[in-house]
């Protein structure tokens, strides 16, 4: 009977290292971030043998394409991720929020971020997670465990927990994810190589530790390099990137241990566009936005802030005669567009009564849906309600009115100058609705056929795979039947969850953004306002 006893503990071990018998628990999740990938540029390469760590994920895991927020930006995205919910509750739809009575913009932080993060509740939980570089978490909250925020971080703030960690890093040349990258740097792959391998060391030595129930990991630098304007997505860069991305996803891999469910993902994908659909220009002709009468030409100030984004859309605004204008174009990203109604009693100058707000919006749908080029080609494959995709507290006043999914081959923006549409020679890259979901593990099925999911979906998913209960305000789908033998999915209201307390995160003191430093990145990496 020992002897049966011992041969069947050395069988058990040995099927937990090859992945096919471990415990059902999932009891670790390292989550490892790409942000901007897509299998479009990821199924190529594997099926050349070029990342082999991925492919070895694929082959013993389950894959989904992930369906990024309508728009896909980091912005709305990674908090939806991370948070479980969609923009209407968290209430972070683009890189800036309005101010009161007003149409200037701030820039976005962790604070605005109105739903708890899954660290934050883990926390909660008694349970320790290492955190590092997920857009939006500038300023670092204060967790047990480790968070070191990613994009919208100045580089000379606190942006780590615990105290000491930022100098610490800053001391090694480690910069926060949105990094040295700035649009006339982007091309230095030395520069971003230098950051990974600072980023290696740390990361490695966090996932060696086994003291924690999560670690999400976030790589930034595929995304910059992405955004170069005409770079070819299949070229050498991006080819040479993904191969280093992979060696260390597999080191990572081996350092979380073979127990360690594995989670690959992203929060939108990656596209090149020919054609481009200029929101703000289509808006005045159609008469939607009125044009002021020989005042301002929509010129953004010298100065730090020439480019960014709150300074171009506070110049666009300047053009317009907000007292007679019914609506403005708002965010755009990859083939989305983004209108918001000025409505009056909502909008610092709304002038459109609210009891002609519906007809407003089957006005501009119908319109929208209507556009052909060249004849017989729509341009747009679908218009959205803002109020229904994401419905909650704060929907009304952070969410567009009407979201507009152009056809693939379109790319939205919204600029003061040029013509509504134009087709050009050289290809833009941009954002795209689909990113990517791996799931790998000792609990999960092998190879199958990909699935579809939704960012919701994530964060149930994460708390189900750790054997924690799932919140019970959350929607999203947990995905048991990845697992090789479903467990019941059990779910806590937050009168019961400890780790719900929380509803506001331990942020500390006030650490000095640097918002127009912030600023002024985000625009000279392309990313929309």
């Amino acid at each position: 009977m020992r002897l049966l006893t011992v041969t069947s503990a050395l069988a058990c071990w040995a099927l937990a290292l090859t992945g096919c018998g471990a415990s059902e628990d999932g009891t670790r999740v390292l989550v490892v971030g790409w942000d901007g990938a897509t299998f479009d540029l990821l199924d190529p390469l594997v099926d050349q043998g070029e990342l082999p760590h991925l492919a070895a994920l694929l082959e013993r895991g389950q894959s989904a394409t992930l369906e990024s927020t309508r728009i896909p930006i980091s912005s709305a995205a990674w908090p939806t991720i991370t948070t479980g919910v969609g923009p209407g509750v968290h209430g972070i739809y683009s890189f800036f929020q309005t101010e009161p009575d007003s149409y200037d913009v701030r820039l976005v932080s962790a604070e605005d971020v109105a739903a708890p993060p899954i660290w934050r509740v883990l926390s909660g939980r008694g349970q320790r997670s290492h955190v590092w570089g997920v857009p939006i978490t500038y300023p670092p909250e204060r967790i047990d465990g480790t968070l070191v925020a990613g994009m919208l971080s100045p580089f000379a703030a606190q942006y780590a927990h615990p105290a000491g960690l930022a100098d610490d890093l800053r001391a090694k040349g480690f910069v926060p994810d949105l990094g040295v990258w700035r649009q006339d740097e982007v091309a230095d792959l030395a520069a971003i190589e230098h950051q990974l391998d600072l980023k290696e060391r740390e990361l490695l030595d966090l996932a060696s530790r086994r003291d924690w129930r999560l670690c999400m990991f976030v790589f930034k630098s595929l995304d910059v390099l992405c955004h170069r304007p005409n770079l070819s997505l299949q070229g050498p860069e991006i080819s040479g990137l993904l191969r280093r991305l992979d060696g260390i996803l597999g080191k990572l891999v081996e350092a979380a241990g073979p127990e360690a469910t594995v989670v690959f993902l992203s929060d939108h994908g990656f596209r090149s566009y020919r054609r481009t659909f200029n929101l703000h220009r289509w808006l005045v002709e159609e008469g939607w936005s009125v044009q002021r009468r020989g005042e301002s030409t929509g010129a953004t100030s010298a100065g730090p802030l020439a480019d960014a984004k709150a300074s171009q859309r506070a110049a666009r605004l300047a053009t317009l005669d907000l007292g007679t204008s019914r609506a403005f174009a708002d965010v755009a990203e990859g083939n989305f567009g983004a209108i918001r109604l000025n409505v009056a009693g909502r909008e610092a100058e709304g002038v459109l009564p609210e009891g002609e707000v519906e007809a407003a919006l089957e006005a501009l749908t119908a319109k929208l849906r209507g556009l052909e080029f060249p004849a017989g080609v729509p341009v747009v494959q679908g218009v959205h309600r803002g109020a229904d995709l994401y419905p909650g507290p704060l929907q009304e006043e952070r969410v567009p009115d009407l979201i507009v999914e152009f056809a693939p081959a379109w790319r939205a923006y919204t600029d003061v100058f040029g013509p509504p549409m134009s087709a050009g020679t050289q290809p833009f890259p941009d954002h795209a609705l689909d990113g990517v979901l791996v799931v790998a593990g000792p609990s999960i099925k092998g190879h199958g056929e990909r699935a579809r999911a939704q960012l919701t979906d994530v964060a149930p998913m994460l708390y189900h795979l750790m054997g924690e209960p799932v919140p019970s305000h959350l929607g999203g789908d947990p995905r048991p039947s990845l697992e090789r033998r479903p467990r019941p999915v059990r779910r806590i209201p937050a009168s019961e969850d400890r780790g719900m307390r929380a509803l506001k995160g331990d942020f500390g003191e006030p650490t000095g953004a640097g918002e127009e430093e912030v600023t002024s990145r985000i625009q000279s990496i392309g990313y929309g306002g």
